[in-house]
């Protein structure tokens, strides 16, 4: 088993998420994390923590991002600099609450025929739980490729560690974690990690989905998977999204 994974921790002017962030990475421990922040900031905050980081303990990189004002763009641009096979892209409101984490993942990634290895998350900042953990109940399910797009369409990539040289589509927004798991879950199985955790600010202002219908882009964004060449989404899949999305919507609209 291999103890080097990359690490992409996609940084946009929030220093205090930043530094959660990157300190649950620092304390991981039995890995060689390859810690890359490509930054969108126009502030120094976060290359100064950065370069302050990588005094103390080497092995941080940061990169200017490409500013876009897309957010998956940085993502991508972070994941083309990665070193080691074994990537996750860690947000800034995302954390590690074992340091254990990275390196149970890269035990299930060392397995015949793993692609994913997911942990579970704890959701905070919200009242309700997090429908990622759920992914723990389904290690030995042989449906889980197709059960994962339907309980999380808003799960943190943190929690999802993965092999091989996949980008996020750069044209999705509410579903971009969504498609970007079932592309790679085509490769292979999934790998549950029972008893860690990735920590999750949910519904903060600084989060990319804070200011847009989440559920109404999901619709209008399944029917764009609903047309690409290779889909990650199958059609059952999609109707069973679609009908669980429009059910969701009537109810927060107060309708029978």
């Amino acid at each position: 088993m291999t103890d080097q994974i990359s690490v992409v921790i996609p940084a946009y002017e929030s220093d205090h998420l930043f530094r959660q962030a990157l300190d649950s990475v620092i304390a991981q421990e039995g890995v060689q994390a390859d810690i890359i922040v490509t930054d969108d900031s126009v502030s120094a905050r976060i290359a100064d923590l950065t370069a302050a980081a990588s005094r103390r303990h080497g092995a941080v990189r940061w990169l200017q991002g490409p500013r876009s004002g897309v957010a998956a763009e940085n993502w991508n641009h972070g994941l083309s600099h990665a070193l080691f096979p074994a990537k996750v892209v860690l947000h800034q409101d995302e954390r590690y609450v074992d340091p254990q984490f990275l390196r149970r993942a890269l035990e299930a990634l060392a397995k015949p025929g793993v692609a994913a290895a997911a942990g579970g998350v704890q959701v905070t900042g919200v009242t309700r739980a997090s429908r990622f953990g759920l992914i723990a109940a389904l290690r030995r399910f042989p449906g889980a490729k197709v059960v994962l797009p339907m309980i999380n369409w808003l799960g943190p990539t943190g929690a999802f560690v993965f092999t091989g040289d996949h980008r996020f589509d750069t044209a999705l927004i509410q579903l971009v974690d969504v498609e970007f798991y079932g592309r790679v879950l085509r490769r292979g199985r999934l790998a549950a990690l029972a008893g860690v955790s990735v920590a999750s600010l949910g519904h903060h202002p600084e989060s990319i989905t804070a200011r847009i219908d989440g559920d109404a882009l999901a619709l209008t964004e399944l029917e764009m998977l609903a047309r690409g060449p290779a889909p990650a989404i199958s059609p059952f899949q999609r109707a069973v999204f679609r009908a669980a999305l429009k059910a969701r919507m009537r109810l927060r609209r107060g309708a029978p």
